[in-house]
Parts: C-alpha cells; structure tokens; sequence
C-alpha cells in the first residue's frame, strides 16, 4: 500500500500522543505536512485546502461529521485516525485499533469512495433513533460490557427486561406517514424506528441477523410497530434472548425496510436521536448519498452482501380500525378486526344451534357410550366421544360470554341443555332396558371428579377455541373431544336416573359441569388473547365464569385432598411387610375406597402359610395405629410358595 506525497493536517487545540505519532510516519515517509489549527480551518476550509487533495485529522467520533462534509463539499481525500478510547469509530468504519496501522491508513493514496446517510440533512454515522427503542441502543455501559462474561450478558439481559417491563404500559404509539421509494405516504402507528448505516454490529444489527452490510447504496431500517402490549413483550424477549432473526421470522411488531430514501411525518414534533444527539421535528428525512465522497478505509469495510430493496411492511397497522384502537394506548391483547372474526362470528353462531345432524349424534353417541360403560369398554367409550357434537355450543358459549352477546349465550346454553337432556334421557333408557346393575370400573371411574380433571377441561377449552380460529389445526378438535370426554359422564348421571343412584349421578354430573365451566372459561380467555374482545367488555362475562369456577372447585378441591390421602394410604400398606408372630405378612393389589364416612381398604393378603382371623384383626389394628384413624378391611389370603 502507497503514500500520499503531500497533506494537509489539521491540529486540534489539545496536542495528543496520536497526531505526535503521525507527524513521525510523514517525516520517515517523506509525505510533505501543511499544518493548520482546527478553530481557523472549520471557519475557511477551502482557502487552507488550495491546491491540496489529502485531508489529515485526529478526531473524535464526534468531530467526524463536520469533516465527512468538508470532504465531500471539497472533493479531497479524508484520512482519519481515532483518537484514544473512539471505540464507535474502530467499530463502525472498521478502522485500525492498532496506532501505527491507523496512521499508514490515513495516509494511504488509495481511497475509496464511500455512502453518506443524512437524516434533515445532518451527517449521520451510526443511526439515528426515534421513539421507544428498548435495548437497540448500542451506547449503554451495559451494552459495552455484555460479551465480557456470561454473568454481565444475562445482568444486561435482565436489565432490559426490567427497564423495559417498567415501561411496558406507559407506550404509547404515535401516528406518522411513511414514505419510501415505493410507500406513498402510509398512514400508520409506530412506537419506534430505527435507520442503520455503519452501526451493524449493535443490538438493533444483531436482531436482522448479518443481512446488514455497509456501503451497499441503501438505509436499513427497522420499524417498531406492535398491535398490542403482548405482541410488544414478545419482540422484546424475541429480541433480547434469541438476538439474531432470519428476515422470515422477526417478530411481529418489527417490520424492515431496505431502500435509499425514507421519511416520517407527524402533525406534532417527533423526538428523535442522531447518534445519540437529541433533535425534534416534525418531518424526518432519510436520505443516502451513494458514493459521496473519499475516505481512507480499509477493504473489510465494504459490503459483500445482498444490495436490493427489501419493503416488509405488511405487520404495520394501516387499517383505520386498527389505528384508533391503539393510538390512545396499546391494548393488552391484539384486538382482531371486524372483518377478521366476521368468518368465525358465522361459524360459532351456527355451531350454536341445535340442528337436526346435532340431535342424532347427541342420541347415537350416548347409546354408544352407555353400552360402552357397561362393558366396561375404553375402545367404545372413545367412538362415542368422537361422535359427540356438545363441544360446539360450549365453545360458542365461550365467545357468547366474552363478548356479552346476548343471543350467542342463550342459544347456545339452549342447545347444551336439549343435547344433556338427550345424552341423559337415553342413557337411563339404556340402564332400565340392560338387567345389569353393576358399577364397572368406567362407571367408577366418572364418579369422582377432582382437580386433575379441572385441569384437562381448561387445556381442552384452550385447544377447542384455538382450532376454531386456525384452521391448519382444526383437525385436532376430534382429539380435543377424546381429551375432554363430555359425553360419558352425562350418561353416567343419565344411568344413576334409570337406577335412581344419587351417589352414581351427584358425582358423574360434578364431572361434567367440570368440564363445561372449564372449557367455557379457558375457550373464552383464549379468545381474549387472540383478541376477539376488549378486556372491559369481557370483563362481565369472565366473572360470572370465574365465579362459577371457584364453586365447582371447592367439591373438587375436598375430593382431590381425599383422593391424595387414599393414595398415600395404599403406598404406605402396600410399602411395607408387617410381622404377626414371626410371620411375615405384606399386602398387594391395594385399593382405597369409602363407604359412607368410612375408610375400606380392599387387599390381598400373601404370606408363607395360611392367616387366620385373628392375625387379620391384628394386622387391622396394626394399620389403624399407623393411619391414626379407623378404617374397614376386605381381604383376600393368598399363599405365597
């Protein structure tokens, strides 16, 4: 690499070990120095450049502008070295940290001409910012020292999250035209923007990933628009914890913009930063200016990259609707528009009607799952869940809540109670007509509800709204059926009708209001989510659902603590052998159950030889100490050989 003969260099008011060091390189290098002070050169470049085509200068990153304009307006040659501690320059314009590298740079006869960015025409080097941009400023301390070790990353990590979160309901988007070289002025609301020219290493770069190239002819831009404060939350922990994103998947608040001019407008001033400087207008021009000027830069510093035009704008609200829900603030869930749930609101309202196809599967699938509970039959028990139609006016029934849709919610309560009503009507056909009056373990089974089975009622109430609201997994709702099982406990409480069991039908009707205050209440929150309804318009319907949930959940909060207490009552009697006389006795197929108020411990006894009744009386007694409360034994003597 070769040398300029000849420069002009200008000196700043503070002499400094660098511009020392640069006059040693031109002497040792034969390169002709002109010297000038700073204060008399920025007054009247021109007339001290005269005939000179090399400018030289230790500066700051602040002083870099100033000089990047002088260059271009001159048409001369910039050589620059940084001074002490420029970390912004090494890194933006890849310039050498080592001295004396910096110093053969600078006085290199080899520029290259180079992109200037100008936002309301003041040379911009890094970026410029404006708005709310969480963690995409690259100048904090925190930001500096994340790489250092893994313990400052995740304080920086957790330093954003907790700014940000702060700040979480207090954003505000504001409205502003945007215009590209193919946007005609869309009308739309930001919380933030973000134009990138040499900062491609800092945090708002890492989030596009390494698609960002300097000197490529065009602005990069990263656009800040989210619908809803959780869609906000998600770009920011998106942002912070996965860093960098193919342009496919950004979140859904970030749209990006490649392209060589930009501007935003708004009826009131914006705040915006240049490179950390504050400024405010009400029209922000981007503006690039290919190839403006020379400067000495080393290779690496030029794009090798893609440099088309890339407009990713459909996630920017531009919809009118849209716009007047979140310019006042931004509400919790991202509100769907009329025109998106106008498809569903169809759909939900016919599931809502019992139709004539509705009633005979009410009919065929408690037949089918009658039968099947007396065999005793999973495999038939299943088919009939498949058939059952219930869930469809409970999940209508859901959105009829949330919305405070009158009609919604009365049609659909009509057709869940014609569809128990028939559920039940025929299983107690089907328990009068069978000459069995035997309770099967299926039938066993639905008789005890508690909060596990809560539990599986709430998922299935998420996953049923869900599939009705994406159609790529609507094919799961057969699965959601099978998973949440309506069917079967009504045609228990419809066999305990037929046999006039109130134990039989109390509990297997627990079960089902279960599962339907349990899908009713998640279906509806999923909808919330999904945004189907403000929160203060669904806030009526929650409660009466969270009211109704708190009640069936006392039943089945007393039936799960029973429910632990029988299974820790088997783990202790089946865990242990038990000495009678040297005789070493132990319990299997141990099973707990009540009769009335009363503990009965169904086992089977093995040991060596037989056992008598009195030692089973002991053993009784033996138990009773250990379980600190009475209990009834039914055993069966099994030898062991």
């Amino acid at each position: 690499m070769g040398h300029v003969t000849q420069a002009l260099l200008v000196v700043g008011s503070e002499e400094c070990g660098r511009l020392e060091a640069l006059r040693r390189y031109a002497s040792d290098n034969a390169i002709a120095l002109t010297e000038v002070a700073e204060s008399r050169f920025v007054q009247s470049p021109a007339e001290f450049m005269g005939e000179q085509q090399h400018l030289l200068a230790v500066l700051t990153d602040e002083q870099l502008p100033g000089y990047l304009d002088i260059a271009e307006r001159l048409g001369c040659v910039l050589g620059v070295v940084p001074r002490e501690k420029q970390i912004r320059l090494h890194e933006w314009f890849n310039l050498p940290r080592n001295v004396d590298e910096a110093i053969a740079l600078a006085c290199s006869d080899q520029p290259q001409k180079i992109d200037v960015l100008r936002c309301n025409g003041e040379t911009t080097l890094g970026l410029v910012m404006v708005g709310e941009t969480p963690f995409l400023d690259g100048r904090s301390k925190a930001f500096q020292n994340r790489g250092h070790s893994l313990i400052e990353q995740w304080l920086y990590r957790l330093a954003l999250i907790w700014l940000s979160v702060l700040n979480l309901f207090k954003i505000k988007p504001f409205p502003v035209y945007l215009t590209t070289t193919r946007e005609n002025a869309l009308h739309t609301a930001i919380t933030g923007l973000v134009a990138i020219e040499n900062d491609i290493r800092g945090p708002a770069a890492r989030l596009m990933g390494t698609r960002l190239e300097v000197q490529d002819g065009l602005i990069s831009t990263l656009v800040i628009a989210p619908k809803s404060v959780g869609e906000y939350l998600g770009f920011l922990l998106r942002g912070i914890f996965q860093g960098e994103q193919p342009l496919a998947k950004l979140p859904r608040a970030v749209s990006f913009i490649r392209c060589p001019e930009l501007t935003l407008e708004s009826e009131v001033p914006l705040a915006y930063f240049i490179d950390g400087k504050p400024r405010e207008a009400k029209r922000i021009e981007l503006k690039l200016h290919a190839k403006a000027l020379l400067m000495n830069v080393s290779e690496v510093y030029f794009s090798r990259g893609d440099s088309k035009e890339v407009h990713r704008t459909e996630q920017l609200p531009r919809n009118e609707e849209r716009l007047k829900m979140i310019e006042a603030h931004l509400p919790l869930f991202t509100h769907a528009l009329e025109e998106e749930f106008r498809d569903l609101f169809v759909i939900l309202r016919d599931m809502a009607r019992p139709h004539s196809t509705f009633l005979t599967l009410m009919v065929l699938s408690a037949i089918v799952a009658s039968l099947g509970l007396f065999l005793s039959s999973p495999a038939v028990i299943i088919g009939a869940m498949v058939l059952a139609p219930l869930m469809a006016p409970i999940i209508s029934l859901a959105m009829g809540l949330l919305r405070g849709d009158r009609g919604m919610l009365e049609q659909s309560l009509k057709t869940i109670g014609i569809g128990m009503c028939l559920a039940m009507g025929t299983a107690a056909m089907v328990a009068l007509l069978v000459p069995i009056e035997r309770i099967t373990n299926e039938i066993a089974g639905r008789l005890q509800p508690n909060l596990l089975d809560l539990g599986v009622a709430i998922a299935s109430g998420i996953a049923g709204a869900y599939a009705n609201v994406r159609e790529d997994v609507a094919k799961s709702v057969s699965g959601v059926a099978i998973a949440v099982a309506l069917v079967p406990p009504l045609c228990v409480s419809g066999i305990g009708l037929g046999w006039l069991d109130w134990h039989v039908f109390s509990g297997s009707m627990l079960l089902f209001l279960t599962n339907l205050v349990g899908i009713a209440l998640a279906a509806a929150l999923t909808f919330l989510f999904l945004g189907y309804a403000p929160f203060q318009r669904a806030r009526r319907g929650l409660s009466v659902s969270l009211v109704l949930l708190v009640l069936v959940s006392i039943p089945l909060t007393v039936s799960f603590v029973e429910i632990t207490k029988h299974w820790q009552i088997e783990k202790l009697a089946a865990g242990q052998v038990f000495i009678l006389d040297g005789k070493e006795i132990s319990l299997s197929n141990v099973q707990v159950s009540l009769k009335g108020k009363r503990i009965v411990l169904h086992a089977d006894v093995l040991s060596r030889s037989g056992v008598t009744y009195s030692e089973m009386k002991r053993l009784k007694a033996q138990l009773e100490r250990e379980l600190e409360q009475p209990i009834e034994l039914e055993l069966t003597p099994r030898i062991s050989l």
